[in-house]
């Protein structure tokens, strides 16, 4: 498999633009979207082995650095991935899932690695599985990077105790996180990043917004022992206004699940969200907490969920 990583720091890696491989840079300047980058490419069979390049994307109002002349060598850099930034990753998906012949040969995600996390080699970090909204076609990074949870660590708005990894799958384009074999993808994707990096899978929580919300259910449903616990933001249930087979619902029972909903949304319907919560503590006995923030809509509530510390808390007091 080659994995392919792509930093967005905002700024962080500019002073290492000594070190930059020519050819990269070069692809940066004419792409320029102003992201600070890291790429990152590894070869991994038994375990993933980094060879690293840094490269930087990111505007300056300093002079701009004169590319390095043609067969000057970069500099190698240690191979560890930097912490507190968003790295963009690429997953090969393998040509057969749970026996079925998958429909995608690639899904892409952002990586998360909190800061620290190299300071313990046998640490294993709790981690956060994030499933965006809908909204765009492409589902690219500068996307992903616009709502929720990863906007939030991208604006550096989370707690300052945050010690999950993060990861945040994309969408294939035109698709939703119940189209076809994206479940099962997702559940492929999991496994993978849990034995490339170091991640504790007693402690691995899912969260989405909007259709992540959606998708949340959807795959906390399909693969419930992958699960410590659940939030699901603005779309709560399974998209339709019918209550699932109890046999079905109920292999949620043992997954705690925190539902959010604005009073104010106007695109995902309230009441449907309450009723499958409702359904899943009555009909099952699940563990649910139900909030619901009057003063807000569909983004508002979003927008507030994921800088509330007490998720992350409330996260951290479930394991499986």
């Amino acid at each position: 498999m080659i994995l392919w990583v792509v930093s967005f720091g905002g700024g962080v890696f500019t002073s290492f633009l000594s070190e930059i491989e020519p050819m990269a840079l070069r692809e940066c300047n004419k792409i320029h979207q102003g992201h600070g980058g890291i790429l990152v490419k590894s070869f991994t069979k038994v375990f993933v082995l980094f060879s690293l390049l840094l490269v930087a994307c990111q505007p300056s109002t300093q002079k701009e650095a004169s590319l390095p002349e043609e067969g000057t060598e970069a500099i190698p850099l240690e191979a560890h991935l930097p912490t507190g930034v968003h790295l963009q990753a690429l997953y090969q998906i393998p040509n057969l899932i749970e026996g079925q012949v998958t429909s995608h040969n690639e899904m892409r995600y952002l990586l998360y690695l909190p800061d620290g996390y190299w300071e313990d080699p046998d640490k294993l970090w709790p981690m956060i599985f994030f499933l965006h909204g809908a909204g765009d076609e492409e589902f690219d990074s500068t996307y992903v990077l616009s709502a929720g949870l990863p906007a939030v660590l991208q604006l550096g708005e989370q707690p300052e105790d945050f010690p999950f990894v993060v990861v945040s799958p994309q969408a294939f384009p035109g698709s939703a996180w119940w189209t076809d074999d994206t479940l099962a993808i997702l559940n492929a994707l999991l496994g993978e990043v849990i034995e490339t990096y170091r991640v504790d899978p007693d402690r691995v929580y899912l969260t989405g917004l909007s259709m992540g919300g959606y998708g949340s259910w959807l795959l906390a449903t399909a693969y419930p022992e992958r699960f410590a616990a659940m939030v699901s933001v603005s779309g709560s249930g399974y998209r339709t206004n019918f209550i699932p087979a109890e046999e079905t619902l109920c292999r949620l029972k043992d997954v705690p699940v925190w539902a959010i909903h604005g009073a104010q949304d106007m695109i995902s319907a309230l009441e449907t969200s309450k009723l499958f919560v409702s359904a899943l503590k009555i009909t099952c006995g699940g563990e649910v907490v139900w909030t619901q923030y009057e003063d807000l809509g569909h983004g508002g509530t979003y927008e507030r969920a994921y800088r509330d510390p007490a998720i992350y808390a409330w996260m951290l007091e479930h394991s499986r």
